[in-house]
């Protein structure tokens, strides 16, 4: 694909995306299930082919596409003059989001139009050149995906604006805020919960094999060995997206070599993939593939798909290590599984190793952060201050399963079905002394792919670990 099709590519992504949001809420029977079958067609769209199949898709979106293909507009479309927001498909679980959205809508006179992507959709719609059109608040994750468009001029420095409002920056976590700062500055606020990532587990499935869910990298093992002899996948594994092995090693390292090496992989700093206990975490990787801990269909098995969470929920494995954003999307597919059997506990922690048991990796929560070149800039700034610290704003985080990044959580638990998983997660991030960002969304773009290649031939154990630290190494 040369770059003109890329472009075309990226734009017909966007229009997409906007088409299909600008659907109309399905109704209860076979309407619904339609929509439900193009939504989850829509987050399996690979870029790579988008610039031959978005034009057919386009056409069948064009009766409904009005406001963004010129055509004649839609009576719910937000006016011209719109802020252009866009996120991640899971945020259409929050429903404070579409009421605050509605609110600003009504109250300032500016529309708010939102536009979701699926995850690798929008990490390709976002890489650079910055996409045209461009929106005028995005969602990122903190670490390299927000570092880049401050340094493009991409990001509206919020610091000042925030300091302003003490009601906001006095309402939210601090280490999770720190998460959105490039250079001491500030430029996002949380939009989503925080979001550690922890093991989850099928409590049915653990009380027939008569065992506790594993607290040490030795009671996973065991575990692991228990459950492959009783024919259950011991640890589903979407392997066919490589961020979420990356996990494992991020995670053992940490638990090895403690937070200062974390933070110094984490930050690219020289000689960071050289510290020993990078190697024998990629060492404790290959022995849990070595003893079947992700079955024969890890491969093949997505996260965004649903395909490795079912399977949890299904029984057909009795464990995941995934953030936290899990629950919600067990709440979402499976409720009566994720209300009897879900479980839940920290990262093992390994005998011998320097890391903190507190220590978390994961996403200290995804940003919403403001373009700097937008020209809708002071409205969309007013629209975050309004937006991500609201009442409604926050149930609807807790009404989707997620863990609002506010200091004081418990009085919004009260009554609430879900209190048990928020206080958990709430609890680890509170007190964490070290919340490292994942490595794929804390490094350049470059090095984060070279990493997710080298993760998945370690975990196919078609490279040694000294060989993965080699090849690292050599990135800088």
């Amino acid at each position: 694909m040369n770059a003109d099709d890329d472009i075309l590519a990226r734009r017909l992504a966007v229009t997409l995306a906007q088409a299909a949001t600008a659907l109309p809420g399905p109704p209860d029977g076979a309407l619904g299930a339609v929509r439900r079958r193009f939504d989850r067609r829509r987050r399996r769209l690979r870029l790579a082919t988008a610039a031959a199949m978005a034009c057919v898709a386009l056409a069948t979106a064009a009766t409904v596409a009005g406001p963004y293909l010129g055509l004649r507009p839609s009576p719910a479309a937000p006016p011209d003059g719109a802020i252009d927001l866009w996120t991640l498909d899971v945020a259409e679980r929050n429903p404070g989001l579409r009421d605050r959205i509605d609110a600003y809508d009504r109250d300032s006179g500016v529309g708010v139009r939102l536009s979701t992507f699926g995850n690798d959709a929008y990490k390709t719609v976002l890489a650079a050149p910055w996409p045209d059109p461009a929106p005028d608040v995005y969602e990122n994750w903190g670490g390299a995906s927000l570092a880049g468009p401050v340094r493009a001029g991409r990001a509206a420095d919020l610091t000042d604006a925030v300091a302003e409002r003490p009601e906001v920056a006095g309402a939210l976590l601090p280490g999770v805020l720190a998460g959105a700062r490039v250079d001491g500055r500030l430029y996002g606020l949380p939009m989503t919960g925080v979001q550690p990532v922890v093991l989850f587990y099928h409590k049915k499935l653990f009380a027939d094999a008569g065992l506790s869910p594993p607290r040490t990298y030795a009671d996973l093992l065991r575990a692991v060995d228990v459950f492959r002899d009783r024919g259950v996948t011991p640890l589903a594994l979407a392997g066919g997206e490589r961020w979420p092995a990356l996990m494992y090693l991020a995670y053992l390292t940490d638990r090895l070599g403690g937070a200062d090496v974390s933070a110094a992989v984490a930050a690219g700093r020289p000689g960071a993939w050289r510290q020993p206990a990078l190697a024998r975490a990629a060492a404790l990787c290959q022995e849990l593939v070595r003893h079947g801990a992700f079955g024969d269909t890890a491969d093949v098995l997505r996260y965004d798909s649903g395909d490795a969470s079912r399977s949890l929920a299904d029984g057909r494995a009795a464990m995941q290590v995934m953030g936290s954003w899990e629950y919600g999307s067990q709440l979402h597919s499976d409720p009566a599984f994720a209300a009897r059997d879900l479980g839940w506990v920290p990262f093992p922690t390994v005998a011998g190793g320097a890391g903190d048991a507190a220590d978390l990796v994961g996403v200290p929560a995804n940003y919403l952060t403001v373009d700097a070149r937008s020209p809708y800039r002071a409205e969309a700034v007013d629209f975050l201050l309004r937006t991500v610290t609201s009442d409604r704003y926050l149930d609807g985080l807790l009404e989707a399963g997620e863990v609002p990044a506010v200091r004081d959580l418990e009085p919004r638990l009260a009554g609430r079905p879900h209190a048990d998983f928020a206080r958990f997660a709430h609890g680890l991030a509170a007190a964490a002394p070290s919340f490292t960002l994942v490595w794929d969304q804390a490094l350049p773009p470059a090095v984060a792919g070279e990493l997710l290649d080298r993760t998945a031939q370690l975990f196919r154990l078609e490279i040694t670990p000294e060989a993965f630290v080699a090849a690292m190494a050599a990135t800088g």
